[in-house]
């Protein structure tokens, strides 16, 4: 992927212009290199790229919990804040980019899905379903590392069970993917599962009935994939729906392009 072309893009691209205010989600899923069963240029993201990333974005933005993140008490600082969260549950989260978390002293939350943590595998809709196959190695976490990643303060939030697109679900369906996996990720954590991240995370994949029920089970807030920044006054926040910008293996450049885009363009997916 490669964004720079002409002269806004070159000067989108050239350094973040978000100001203090704002507040930005970024989500990865993988962290795993090309010869890795699970890796996929659609989510996967390589170790060095990771770790050229967080390099980048450290030193840019102050990165807190996601609980502190959507605080109504969080003030502005010297530069504008952010969080860190992964779909899906790979166990590469755990094996190689965990530590390096640590290290920088940058927190995590986790979206897992039922399936993934029990059969080791997921329904994603690409790669000709080879995820949707259970692997002969293990892909993702399963429940012993969930619970100590929980208890090493990893936010845990729900995926849904098996990481459908929830605007086709009928209301068992939606009760299943949603109510079924928060009570499962409870139980097994033993904490209140406040966040879900919707499937797929664009308008196309939810619906205000959707939304609802997510509600009514008892998540406060609800993250799509719409790649923008929020903050308090913003109808992202007002409606509890919180937009995250996806990375994979972008470049410096690419990624501050992806950071200032909705400063001149308005992002709504």
């Amino acid at each position: 992927m490669r964004y720079i072309k002409g002269p806004v893009t070159k000067a989108l691209s050239w350094r973040v212009f978000v100001r203090p205010g704002k507040r930005l989600v970024f989500l990865y899923h993988d962290v795993s290199e090309p010869e890795d069963f699970q890796h996929s240029s659609l989510y996967s993201t390589t170790v060095s790229e990771f770790r050229e990333q967080l390099q980048f974005l450290a030193a840019r933005f102050n990165f807190i919990t996601l609980d502190q993140i959507l605080s109504a008490e969080l003030q502005p600082g010297q530069k504008p804040w952010a969080t860190m969260t992964f779909d899906d549950g790979f166990l590469s989260v755990r094996k190689k980019a965990m530590a390096y978390l640590n290290e920088m002293g940058i927190p995590f939350a986790v979206f897992l899905n039922r399936m993934a943590i029990v059969e080791n595998r997921l329904f994603n809709d690409s790669e000709n379903g080879k995820l949707e196959r259970r692997a002969n190695e293990k892909i993702f976490l399963d429940e012993g590392d969930v619970r100590s990643m929980s208890r090493a303060g990893v936010i845990i939030g729900s995926h849904t069970s098996t990481h459908r697109n929830l605007a086709q679900c009928d209301q068992q369906a939606l009760c299943e993917e949603i109510d079924d996996n928060k009570t499962y990720l409870e139980q097994l954590t033993g904490l209140p599962v406040r966040h879900i991240a919707l499937p797929f995370g664009k308008r196309e994949h939810y619906s205000d009935r959707v939304v609802e029920h997510c509600r009514r089970a008892g998540h406060e807030f609800i993250f799509s994939t719409n790649p923008t920044f929020f903050d308090l006054s913003s109808r992202h926040f007002e409606d509890r729906i919180i937009p995250r910008i996806s990375l994979t293996g972008q470049t410096p450049a690419e990624t501050t392009f992806m950071i200032n885009r909705p400063l001149v363009k308005r992002i709504d997916l």
